[in-house]
Order: C-alpha cells, then structure tokens, then sequence
C-alpha cells in the first residue's frame, strides 16, 4: 500500500503504537525503567575500560569545555540504541504479524512505524534525563558557552538549539523507518538478514563515533579513512550532530544538516519503495 493508504489508516496505527508501549515491560516490576538500566550499564562498562584500562582521558567539548566521557557516551548511544533496536524489533514485528497480514487487509508498514513511534517515546524519556544529567554535572551543554557558539557558527541562538535536537531526532527517525522497512521486506522472503543484520548492526556501531572521539584517531591512512567514516557514515554524520549538540553545546554544521536530510529522505523513499513492492507477496510468503 501506498504512504498515502497508510496515513488514511492512522487510528490502526495509533492502536498498534498503544500496544507496543503498553506491552513491553508487562508484568515486570521496574517498568519502563528497563530501558534506562541497558544504556546506563554500557555507560558504566566502557567508562571502566577506557577511563581505568586504557587511561585515556575525554577530549574536551568545544566550545563547552565539558570533560565526562559517561554524558558524551549517553549523548551517542541512545539515538543509536534507538536504531538499532527499532530495525531488530520491527523485522520481528512484521515476520510475526503472519497471522494478521493473512486475514485482515491493512498497510503493513503500520507494523514497523508501531515500534518506530514506541521507540522514539522511549528515546525522548531517555533524552530528558541525559539532559538533566548534563545539568547536574554543572556544564549546561544547551545554554552554556551560547555566545562563543554563536559567533563561530554566525546568528544561531542558544533558544533554537532544543528545536534544533528535536528536528534532527525527527530526521534520524525519517532514516531509520527507511532501513527498518527494508530490512523488514527482505526479511520475510530470506530470513539470513536477520542474522546478518546483526552482525552488521556490530560493525556499525563501532565505525559509528559513540564510543570514541574522531579527533583522537591517528593522522595516518588508516586513521584518515575512518574518520571520514565516522564523521560522514549514515550513523556516523548523526552521532556527531547530537555530540555537537548535546557535548559540545553548538549547532552542527549547515552541510552536515542538509546531509542528514536528504539522507534521511533518500533512506525513507527506498524503503518505502522496497517495501511496496514486497508487501503484497507477504502472506504467500508467510
């Protein structure tokens, strides 16, 4: 089905968005603070790793000042988690919706803007309290150090920056719906590219700047390359955007921002494409 056909069934979707949030933590005591725990025991393990084992200190945010490699990790990982956990989750969705794509007809792309939407609610809650970590570590990332970040970057002002975030986590949504419904497609058909895209999504994560600082990498060949991965990759370019907001306090730069946004329309149109031109196979398929 068409975007269009999806948007006309929109109360599906608000229904199908409804019954992921509500049964993801069913029945466990802690609830939604499940989704904290995962982030924060990554934080707390790479923190020893390269803090303890490696002894390597954080390079300072610019031009925040700010020093604490825990809130530059959070400030990467959760929009990456937020990724990586909604293309797993919603090839799942889609491969166990057999016995509703069989009986009923519907867009089928609502089965994976359901976990997109129940996702991105989980990544503000998790973006709110990386924010008030920022302000209790008494380095206001988002107002601190406005005026040396405006005239570098020329009339951005420190109100703009919130909406800012908000609109490239819009933007890194647009992307990853696209790579969800294509890899949900491919999935029904051959079932390796769930197993593979885990293996890829590893490799991703560490050619994606979260765990390290791109400036520290060595001015060599090697070094070079993965740098202009890290900066420039699909999930490389947005980490970045969200450190300089987030660590550095200042806006991203004007061709990193029209950047991530034809490659977040590039992204959704071919998933789009992929997915409906496979969708209407699906229930012969399942």
């Amino acid at each position: 089905m068409s975007l269009r056909a999806a948007m006309a069934h929109r109360n599906l979707l608000y229904l199908l968005s409804l019954k992921e949030l509500r049964t993801r933590y069913k029945k466990s005591v802690l609830g939604w603070a499940w989704s904290l725990f995962n982030p924060l025991s990554q934080m707390l393990i790479f923190t020893v790793i390269f803090t303890y084992v490696f002894v390597s200190k954080p390079q300072p945010g610019d031009p925040s000042g700010l020093t604490n490699f825990p809130l530059y990790f959070l400030a990467g990982l959760l929009p990456w988690n937020f990724f990586s956990i909604t293309t797993s989750v919603a090839m799942s969705n889609v491969q166990s919706g057999s016995g509703l794509i069989k009986k009923v007809s519907f867009p089928h792309e609502h089965l994976v803007f359901s976990v997109l939407i129940a996702q991105f609610v989980t990544l503000l809650i998790e973006t709110a309290i990386l924010v008030v970590a920022l302000l209790l570590a008494n380095q206001n990332v988002l107002v601190g150090h406005w005026q040396d970040a405006a005239s570098s970057a020329g009339s951005y002002n420190v109100l703009v920056w919130l909406p800012v975030i908000l609109v490239i986590y819009v933007l890194w949504a647009v992307f990853t719906a696209g790579v969800a419904l294509a890899l949900s497609a491919f999935n029904v058909f051959f079932h390796d590219v769930q197993y593979l895209w885990t293996i890829l999504a590893q490799m991703l994560f560490y050619v994606t700047p979260v765990i390290y600082f791109t400036g520290r990498l060595p001015d060599v060949l090697v070094g070079r390359i993965l740098r202009t991965v890290a900066n420039w990759g699909p999930t490389g370019g947005f980490i970045v955007a969200f450190h300089n907001l987030f660590y550095d306090g200042r806006m991203p730069p004007a061709l990193l921002l029209l950047y991530l946004a034809g490659l977040a329309i590039v992204s959704f149109a071919i998933g789009m494409w992929i997915f409906g031109r496979l969708s209407p196979r699906f229930a012969e398929e399942m």
